[in-house]
């Protein structure tokens, strides 16, 4: 098969992982914390603390450390935490969540999917001709044994925002949450990979996994599962309990089925930008600036005899091209913008804030919005604030009020430094407040 330069992110880079995957961990073994040669940990532990104050992600996967998931299993291999705690993840969603959302947010289609095992549902079974879904017909699939999609929560819940923009920040990646509510004894997919890595999150009930050798590892986007690839040998198996999480590294083959009692799971999925996409863009980007990398190849460099020493000649030329004329800082600036963009919490209060009948004085107290990812920067004669997409800029004598506002937890309006005036620093904390970079905080 021909693959264009075009599509060098999606049709290549196979690598085979190794054949097999550790045996799990037996049921009455409960280390502390994963050991090198298993995927499987057990613990009763459980300390969810403030949610306020949360690091998301390491309350996650606790009580495995941070730095040991990422050095011996981000983007490797399996983790299963197996926790004796049922409610741990349950502060998250409910299924009065899932009720409120099918039957009241005029959902369309693309927001809730039905599938099976034997394929999805098709959507005219269970939305009318404008797209919208229809809450009964959905009740009525889900009784014949389909599971239940709810793409995106993130999107309508609070809690999953801040799930979301959490990872976002700690892995510079797009996060989503999909939501699966899948019948008793049923299974929502066929064996199948994911392009992409994930956390599933069981909420309740009991999902029993099967794990094949692994056919792709670490798969580009263009490298999806095609249906009726045989999944291969088992590898491993295990139940995905309430209160417990496995984390998936894309490409590895997986497939579940839930017990004798309805599962609903949440699956973060984190969509990263790979060297593969950023060299492609660097490429392009370059020749937008560069007319020889604009020009056609040879005329005769697919006939016979074209020597192999000039295909190398000119291939290092334009390589040399690329890193000499080009800064990868914008290919950089991008990505960052996008992962601004996507990564936002759910603004509950924006204008609950404008209505707040107490007048804003020096002796108010805000702080920044708890999991908005900001980047402040100064550029010549200014600063500015990157967030959701958005840019603002300032004079450059308000950098050090500008970066102690987007920092502190909590501050009094007249805490900022005194780089601004009085009205100065009110002028500011009330431009933040409305761009919903800050909120208010009670008096103490």
């Amino acid at each position: 098969m021909i693959t264009s330069l075009s599509s060098l992110v999606a049709r290549t880079l196979v690598v085979n992982l190794p054949a097999r995957l550790p045996e799990p961990a037996r049921e009455n073994e409960a280390p502390a914390v994963a050991s090198a040669r298993s995927n499987h940990m057990t613990t009763d532990h459980s300390k969810p603390g403030p949610a306020a104050d949360r690091d998301w992600y390491a309350w996650l996967i606790d009580p495995l450390p941070t730095a040991e998931f990422e050095r011996d299993y981000y983007e490797q291999r399996l983790l299963h935490v197996r926790r004796q705690a049922p409610a741990y993840y349950a502060e998250l969603l409910s299924v009065t969540d899932l009720d409120t959302v099918l039957g009241t947010h005029a959902a369309g289609h693309r927001d809730i999917k039905l599938v099976r095992g034997d394929g999805n549902v098709a959507s005219r079974e269970y939305a009318n001709d404008a797209g919208r879904v229809q809450p009964l017909e959905v009740a009525r699939h889900f009784d014949d044994g389909a599971t239940v999609v709810f793409n995106q929560l993130h999107t309508r819940v609070p809690a999953l925002a801040r799930l979301c923009v959490a990872l976002g920040r700690r892995f510079s990646s797009r996060v989503q949450t999909n939501v699966y509510l899948t019948p008793p004894d049923a299974q929502g997919f066929a064996p199948h990979w994911d392009t992409h890595d994930v956390f599933v999150l069981q909420i309740s009930g009991t999902k029993r996994w099967s794990i094949y050798d692994t056919k792709v590892r670490l798969p580009l986007k263009g490298q999806r599962f095609e249906p009726g690839t045989s999944p291969g040998d088992v590898s491993d198996e295990f139940e995905l309990r309430p209160g417990s999480a496995v984390y998936l590294p894309r490409g590895l083959m997986h497939s579940a089925r839930s017990t004798d009692r309805t599962s609903l799971h949440v699956t973060l999925g984190l969509t990263a930008f790979t060297w593969a996409e950023f060299l492609v863009e660097s490429v392009t980007a370059a020749a937008l600036g560069e007319e020889s990398l604009r020009r056609n190849l040879p005329r005769d460099f697919a006939r016979e005899g074209f020597p192999a020493a000039e295909r190398e000649r000119l291939f290092g030329e334009k390589l040399a091209l690329v890193q000499s004329r080009f800064d990868p800082g914008v290919v950089w600036r991008r990505f960052t913008d996008e992962v601004l963009a996507t990564d936002v919490p759910l603004f509950t209060d924006l204008l609950g804030q404008r209505l707040c009948t107490d007048p804003l004085a020096p002796g108010s107290r805000v702080g920044r919005r708890v999991g908005l990812l900001t980047e402040a920067a100064t550029e010549g004669e200014t600063c500015l604030l990157r967030y959701c997409g958005r840019e603002l800029r300032l004079p450059a004598g308000a950098w050090p009020a500008l970066q102690f506002a987007t920092t502190a937890d909590e501050f009094a309006v007249e805490d900022l430094p005194d780089c601004l005036d009085a009205e100065g620093k009110l002028t500011l904390v009330t431009r933040l407040l409305k761009e919903g970079v800050l909120q208010r905080r009670p008096h103490r």
